[in-house]
């Protein structure tokens, strides 16, 4: 009988041991090499590889966006700049996702600012915290500034009960216009841009309102083919299947949740059995999980989002809609 032992008993051994750092590129090239083989994981960020579907909205910020910071002579002879979008319907839907995979395609100075961010308990305290963002985002221009939750940093003004609200909003207008002369570009994103105080929608400070729409059926079945093509999954999976299976309300996130619970699943179950390749997440196992999930997004929620949409994109009439999906 033979004692030695293999390459990959040593590699584990010393990962559950706590050794793993003193792994020689050897042992990890041997490892790596005993089919199947199991998957490493990248942080690395790939912008709109990363995003499934949402082609129109790919091909509008490559012309708007990359390309033209990318050609930055040509775009000043032309007399152009990237124009400020808000992405805007249900949640869940990419809104967040997609803007920060812009980033990266664009690949310069990024800011993702949340309400939090401006937040103060002093009085005129979120209007210098407002201020100063923008001056940093100057000073290390060119910058992209993403606003999420936009409606709760800009809301409608009122009457004189909100005194220092309304200052604090008049400061965001100020700061916005035409910030793209100062190499600041900005994206915002909303799931209620009913109550973002209109002046903010103007051209200048919102130039383009982009209406972000529940998956469609190839988006979802889009998005269940690239999330899974980055885990150990069956090959037999039946992505149309699973697309139809999360018609009726189911967002992005959704998705993405019911593809982590299924992974969940499966990665409990291979625990017992460390020293073999790792199990890979089935089809039955995907539809179990669709079983025990819920669409976050109702109909009646779905007919509101419609209303809103015919107010702000009333043009949009006709089109197709733009479904974007992310893993």
């Amino acid at each position: 009988m033979n004692t030695s032992t293999s390459p990959e008993k040593e590699w584990l051994k010393k990962i559950q041991s706590g050794k793993a750092d003193t792994v020689s590129s050897e042992e990890k090239a041997a490892h790596s090499s005993t089919p199947p083989s199991k998957p490493t994981t990248s942080n690395t960020k790939r912008g709109f590889k990363d995003v499934a579907g949402m082609e129109e909205l790919k091909k509008l910020i490559t012309e708007s966006f990359i390309n033209v910071l990318n050609n930055r002579e040509m775009a000043k002879a032309y007399g152009i700049q990237p124009p400020s979008l808000m992405f805007y319907g249900p949640s869940g839907c990419g809104k967040t996702y997609f803007a920060e995979a812009v980033a990266q395609e664009v690949g310069v100075n990024f800011m993702k600012i949340v309400p939090d961010d401006i937040a103060s308990k002093w009085v005129h305290g979120t209007q210098e915290k407002i201020a100063e963002l923008f001056k940093k985002a100057e000073k290390n221009g060119p910058t992209l500034m993403f606003f999420d939750e936009f409606d709760a940093m800009v809301p409608a003004r009122t009457g004189e009960d909100h005194h220092n609200q309304n200052n604090e909003v008049n400061e965001f207008l100020c700061m916005m216009n035409n910030a793209s002369e100062k190499g600041i570009y900005i994206i915002t994103a909303t799931n209620h841009p009913e109550n973002i105080d209109k002046a903010a929608l103007r051209t200048g400070r919102i130039d383009e309102m982009i209406y972000i729409d529940m998956p469609d059926n190839a988006a979802r079945a889009s998005l269940f083919r690239l999330s899974l093509s980055k885990l150990p999954a069956s090959e037999d999976i039946d992505y149309e299947k699973l697309a139809m299976l999360t018609s009726g309300g189911y967002s992005c996130s959704d998705i993405c949740y019911i593809i982590k619970t299924a992974s969940r699943k499966v990665f409990n179950e291979s625990l017992s059995h460390k020293d073999e390749p790792y199990k890979k997440i089935t089809q039955l196992q995907l539809e179990d999980a669709i079983k025990h999930k819920s669409p976050s997004v109702s109909q009646r929620d779905l007919r509101e989002y419609e209303r809103i949409r015919n107010e702000f994109s009333p043009k949009d009439e006709g089109r197709k809609q733009i479904t974007i999906g992310f893993h």
